[in-house]
């Protein structure tokens, strides 16, 4: 075990990497680890939300450095999760620090990634996941892979902020998506399976993560799907109102954190059968997956009739989130982690 480590960067509520960082700052204080955070960026007056997390952060116990102090990370083991302006100063940064490690969240390697492992300012690479190392991998083995150090953890999600709401609504069909508003976000027949999937009752459905973007590519949604900006409401005010998650994406998913926080919520999750969706999801288990827009249609309409079935899938998501994802096996996977920073 380590007794301290340095994050640079800075935590947020919202995006897969800044929450997933939220995540295991408090796993690695729970592990009794002296947790230091360097912020890229600045702390100014207005932005509440950074100022309340920073808050969160102290009473974590976690301690500030001065933004961009890289001369003040002196021995330490320095971390970044899909940071870029920490791959940008990565050349000064390694002056100073013990080791430094570069958690790519993605399914494809940043141009500065690549650059900074040809100069070799990478001690460590982590992944989440098979499927994403096998795509990032690539690249960097290709630049030189006698350097190339890659390891593997199971990312923490702490549910206490996406309690289990039980579903006993039986007068509407509640369903709905929620991501960014990038158009690629967005699979070209989301619509479609909303307006050809049946249910017992009258559908509802709300997308979180609308804009102009997305109405280009897909158009108008039918009149009983509600559309909201990002951020117009929270991640749980949303998950309340969705019993089902039926999300199609044109993008190759690593390990995406609205899942987590679907599965912790007690919503149903009907999702595409690849990526990361296959390492959330076991199909007709915890949920669905599906190869196909017929399949999305049948899965998600089955999700609508067959209500036991739906709330037996729920249940059994949940404790698999809690055993994977919880506190003792990611603890487990970090101090793997730990072990390997120390032998440099």
């Amino acid at each position: 075990m380590i007794k301290e480590l340095c994050v640079v960067g800075h935590p947020t509520k919202l995006g897969g990497a800044d929450t997933e960082l939220d995540h295991q700052i408090r796993l690695w204080r729970n592990m009794g680890i002296d947790v230091y955070i360097c912020h890229t960026g600045d702390f100014h007056e207005h932005d509440h939300n950074l100022k309340k997390i920073k808050q969160e952060m102290l009473n974590l116990g976690c301690k500030y450095l001065p933004s961009r102090s890289w001369k003040n990370l002196e021995g330490f083991h320095v971390i970044s999760f899909c940071n870029g302006e920490f791959l940008k100063a990565l050349p000064e940064i390694k002056k100073y620090a013990r080791t430094t490690s570069f958690v790519n969240c993605m399914t494809w390697n940043f141009n500065q990634e690549l650059e900074m492992h040809k100069k070799d300012l990478i001690d460590f690479f982590l992944y989440q996941t098979q499927h994403q190392f096998d795509k990032c991998s690539i690249k960097l083995k290709n630049i030189s892979e006698s350097n190339y150090r890659p390891l593997f953890f199971d990312p923490y999600f702490d549910d206490n902020d996406f309690p289990f709401i039980n579903r006993d609504n039986n007068d509407l069909f509640r369903f709905g998506r929620i991501s960014r508003g990038d158009a690629d976000k967005y699979g070209p027949t989301q619509l479609w399976i909303y307006e050809t999937m049946t249910a017992p009752v009258l559908k509802s459905g709300i997308i979180l993560g609308w804009d102009d973007r997305a109405k280009k590519k897909l158009g108008h949604p039918p009149n009983y799907v509600k559309t909201l900006k990002e951020g117009e409401i929270s991640q749980q005010e949303f998950y309340k109102q969705c019993d089902v998650i039926i999300m199609t994406t044109d993008t190759f998913e690593n390990l995406p954190r609205i899942g987590f926080e679907a599965i912790s919520s007690g919503s149903l999750l009907v999702v595409d059968n690849r990526g990361g969706w296959k390492v959330l999801v076991e199909d007709g288990k915890t949920g669905w997956l599906c190869n196909d827009n017929r399949e999305f249609v049948y899965k998600a309409s089955r999700s609508a009739f067959e209500t036991n079935e739906s709330n037996d899938m729920r249940i059994a998501a949940k404790t698999k989130l809690e055993k994977k994802w919880g506190k003792n096996n990611a603890a487990e996977s970090w101090k793997t982690v730990f072990k390997s920073w120390n032998k440099i």
